[in-house]
């Protein structure tokens, strides 16, 4: 860096004004000692301390130390203007305290940027816990073996850091330099951050945009969209950054401090799917219906394994899948050894719900023609696509849901097919209760809808009862 202006102290004022300074702001540019003799970078990249390293017990985070060798904790701050007299430094630090006492060196930085040692003498270091007072520091003029221009500091160690525990926050250092009286201000210390903390193990979980069940399988939605009965419904990713340990050297891996088994839990509506599904599989280990217990089950994944773990359900492929709505979810809690103070986190996600393509809908209240009333259920299905498509109806009982039976209609591309009650229960072989209302489910392998009209025999008069109805439509008629 190219110095604007010197700074005389002790001797002629060259410039009166520049005493007064307080608007410049020097700047923390390099950590380590290892740029001196070299050209100095111009920023600064804060430690990434792994967070892990903490306690959720401030008393048991605050007695960390955090420190290291002189490459790992030493600054170099890097002066505005070239100091040629007196001048003392005072460093302020936020979220944390100084301990132990560092060392300072001063040197010179020619055109180039390139900095080398300086005659500067006598300064002093005093740490306390929330500021380090550096002073006596005397230049001997203004050749650039004499001056000084940037000022190292090494062997920084920091303690009471408990905020530290919480990922993203960071020790920051700030403060001024001033003349040897400590009266008058030439420079601000451009606030950095010197050691931010982050979580070593970056966990997500990732999830499929939309999984749909087939409306073209065969039997219809007894598959998903990629031709099989299995499908993924989310993933886990676990993995580790380049942060260190308080040591400021070592990298930290949190993959490595899993000694065991991480638990991975699942809870999902297709759970609770159990005629048609065969198993929940988490990483390839494999769970079936029996040890599910209320739509949710465990999983012991080893810590190989469980960094890109795919989560997929797997039905039979005879019957119909059903769609699951509500808020699909994964929690994964990592088992740690006792090397590091705070345990890694447990993570969670969504997952992918599972929805039917094509036609889905259920209509509710169908009027028993067993019971002789005047009403009649009439269901007018209509396909909108250009091909030829299979609509399955599934009769359940209205008030237990409880399976009756199913059948399937033929319905021509661009044509609706028409289905009466009393066909209903024609094809259905198993006797419904006289005068039990039942409802209808329609799936088909087209895109379509479906209208439910209530006949009145007597009157002759239809009542469309078609906003009476669960499910989606993928055409709104």
């Amino acid at each position: 860096m190219n110095k604007q202006s010197l700074y005389l102290f002790g001797g002629a004022l060259l410039a009166t004004t520049s005493l007064s300074s307080t608007g410049s702001q020097a700047a923390i540019i390099v950590k380590g000692e290892n740029y001196v003799g070299a050209v100095a970078p111009t920023s600064f990249t804060a430690y990434p301390l792994a967070a892990e390293v903490f306690s959720a017990t401030a008393a048991t985070a605050n007695a960390l130390t955090i420190s290291g060798t002189n490459s790992a904790n030493a600054i170099i701050l890097d002066f505005l203007a070239t100091l040629t007299g007196g001048f003392q430094v005072q460093i302020n630090v936020t979220n944390a305290a100084f301990t132990g006492t560092p060392t300072v060196a001063t040197f010179a930085q020619d055109t180039s940027g390139t900095l080398t040692a300086s005659s500067v003498t006598g300064c002093s270091v005093q740490s306390l816990p929330d500021k380090l007072l550096i002073t006596s520091c005397t230049a001997q003029g203004s050749g650039l073996a004499s001056r000084a221009d940037a000022l190292a500091i090494s062997g920084l160690t920091y303690i009471s850091g408990a905020a530290l525990a919480t990922a993203g926050t960071s020790i920051k250092l700030d403060g001024n330099i001033k003349d040897s009286a400590g009266s008058i201000t030439f420079e601000m210390i451009t606030s950095v951050n010197v050691i931010t903390s982050r979580s070593a193990g970056e966990v997500a979980i990732q999830t499929p945009s939309t999984v749909t069940i087939d409306n073209n399988a065969t039997p219809v939605f007894s598959k998903f969209t990629n031709g099989t009965a299995t499908a993924t419904v989310g993933s886990i990713h676990f993995s580790s950054t380049a942060s260190v340990g308080r040591d400021l050297v070592t990298t930290f891996s949190a993959a490595a401090e899993i000694s065991g088994n991480a638990e991975v839990k699942v809870a999902h509506g297709a759970l609770t799917d159990l005629a048609g599904l065969l198993s929940i599989t988490v990483a390839g280990n494999p769970k079936s219906p029996g040890t599910f217990v209320s739509g949710t089950v465990s999983f012991q994944i080893t810590p190989a394994s469980l960094n890109g773990a795919a989560i997929n359900v797997t039905f039979d492929g005879t019957a119909g899948i059903n769609a699951t709505t509500g808020s699909p979810a994964v929690t994964v809690t990592p088992t740690t050894v006792g090397t590091i103070v705070r345990a890694i986190s447990a993570f969670s996600g969504n997952l992918a719900a599972l929805s039917r393509g094509g036609l889905s809908v259920e209509l509710n209240s169908l009027f028993n023609t067993a019971a002789g009333e005047k009403y009649r259920s009439i269901l007018r299905i209509s396909n909108a696509s250009p091909i030829d498509g299979v609509a399955t109806l599934t009769v359940k009982n209205d008030v237990t849901g409880a399976s009756i039976g199913s059948f399937t209609t033929t319905v021509t591309a661009g044509a609706t097919r028409q289905i009466s009650s009393t066909d209903i229960e024609t094809a259905i072989t198993t006797a419904l209760a006289a005068g039990a209302p039942y409802k209808v489910i329609v799936s088909g392998s087209f895109n379509g809808y479906v209208q439910h009209l209530l006949w009145n025999s007597v009157t002759g008069l239809f009542t469309d009862l078609s906003g009476f109805r669960n499910g989606a439509l993928t055409v709104d008629p």
